[in-house]
């Protein structure tokens, strides 16, 4: 029987109905908006719009036309980067942050200042204004790290960037939507999000929420056919369509409105449990002999993302040992972010990494923990 638990690199199983509602699309609507002149490219926009309208409620923004739909998040942090980050400019971010914020970073030759973190992975935005200069051009802060868990208090970062008139980037990929983030009371300029972990979408889906002077006035990633104005060989001035041009991945934004509408429909239960099922894990954990959490704790501002090593064993030979005899799916390595690795003290080797989620079951958790103490104790 195969367990999965690595749901922070990509939720399983989906929403239930989320392949069904691709399947519809693909087999009995077949449009393209903004192109297509038919009753089923209306039913389309309109769905398309409800799930704009869902998102934009999940951050309390009054402005769904200020999303911009993307392939994933990271092309959505590319996005919001290049935009305000000039070549060598300056910018302060986290030691958790993902390589999809610091490879886009590397590419422009920024200048980075990192926020000091404590041993459990939380910054200390206290310390943001001293790393201010005049030519700060981004604050940019993972809300949850996919190494230790760790939820940021991006409110104080979001008030000190405020402040000084920095705009501040929120990378949501894990905080979403276990961690209420509200764009305006955080003063964000843009909230960064995936489609396919916490919102059990299908992957090829993600996007970025704008504040709605930069959508405005940004140039976009990608320009091209929006098959709107095009009369002008110039950017479209209307939003969303100016922010995303090309076609977009229709069949994975209706599977992505099916998902996120059930997650949200049962966001208290989905909590309730991951909850119960995180403690369940944390503290099996902590009773294994030779096992190191690296990390939060249970009662800390974490989300179920649980990264570990064990005595005298790399990460990668106690992977293989669950896959093989236990058919326990993780992920081993240094999870795309060396900077939190640094900061937790595993890095070069990395940990394993433990991530329930919605459907994970306390039979999936207690087996794992079973075979992870066999494992301790050969």
């Amino acid at each position: 029987m195969r367990i999965y638990l690595d749901n922070a690199a990509t939720s399983f199983p989906k929403a239930p109905g989320t392949g069904d509602a691709i399947k519809h699309f693909i087999e009995k609507d077949g449009v393209n908006l903004y192109r297509t002149a038919s009753r089923k490219a209306d039913e389309v926009w309109d769905r398309i719009f409800s799930l704009r309208m869902l998102i934009a409620g999940l951050y309390y923004y009054p402005h769904p036309e200020c999303i911009a739909f993307t392939m994933n998040v990271t092309e959505a942090l590319n996005m919001m980067i290049k935009a305000v980050v000039p070549e060598g400019g300056h910018v302060i971010t986290t030691s958790s942050e993902h390589n999809a914020v610091m490879r886009p970073l590397s590419q422009l030759r920024a200048v980075v200042s990192r926020i000091p973190a404590d041993r459990y992975g939380f910054s200390d935005m206290a310390r943001i204004p001293e790393l201010i200069t005049p030519g700060t051009k981004a604050v940019i802060i993972n809300a949850a790290g996919n190494v230790s868990g760790a939820v940021q208090d991006i409110a104080a970062a979001g008030e000190i960037a405020d402040e000084y008139g920095i705009p501040l980037i929120i990378d949501a990929a894990q905080a979403s939507p276990a961690v209420d983030i509200n764009m305006e009371e955080t003063k964000a300029a843009a909230i960064c999000f995936t489609g396919h972990k916490g919102f059990l979408g299908p992957q090829g889906t993600g996007g970025a929420v704008i504040r709605k002077d930069i959508a405005e006035s940004i140039s976009p990633l990608i320009a091209g056919g929006t098959g709107t104005e095009s009369d002008d060989e110039g950017i479209p001035s209307t939003i969303p369509e100016r922010l995303r041009a090309g076609t977009e991945n229709l069949p994975g934004l209706i599977g992505l409105y099916h998902a996120l509408s059930y997650t949200l429909r049962n966001r208290g239960s989905i909590e309730k449990h991951i909850e119960c099922i995180s403690e369940r894990l944390y503290e099996g954990l902590r009773s294994i002999d030779g096992i190191t959490i690296h990390g939060p704790g249970i009662d800390a501002p974490r989300v179920a993302v649980f990264s570990v090593t064990m005595k005298d064993r790399d990460p990668a030979e106690v992977a293989a040992a669950l896959l093989k005899r236990g058919s326990i799916e993780t992920r081993v390595g240094l999870h795309c972010a060396p900077s939190a690795h640094k900061t937790l003290g595993t890095f070069p080797e990395g940990t394993l990494r433990i991530s329930p989620g919605p459907f994970t079951t306390a039979d999936e958790i207690d087996a794992l923990l079973a075979l992870l103490k066999e494992i301790s104790n050969e």
